[in-house]
């Protein structure tokens, strides 16, 4: 099979794939958790802060 996407782009698709398989049995919770992790871990190694909204409002407007 011939492929004549650029390298870069083959590289993402391969990096997306990898993350696919790493996450697509976890619930919820555990992705949320995840994504968590990985922003604190941002965060420290930048030495950054990301804003965070005090609520959220998950009611819909009538």
């Amino acid at each position: 099979m011939t492929n004549n996407e650029p390298r870069a782009m083959q590289e993402i698709h391969d990096i997306r794939l990898q993350i696919y398989e790493e996450t697509k049995d976890l619930t919820d919770e555990q992705r949320a958790e995840r994504t968590r992790n990985a922003v604190k871990e941002m965060e420290e190694l930048y030495g950054i802060k990301f804003k965070r909204p005090a609520t959220v409002n998950t009611r819909k407007a009538m």
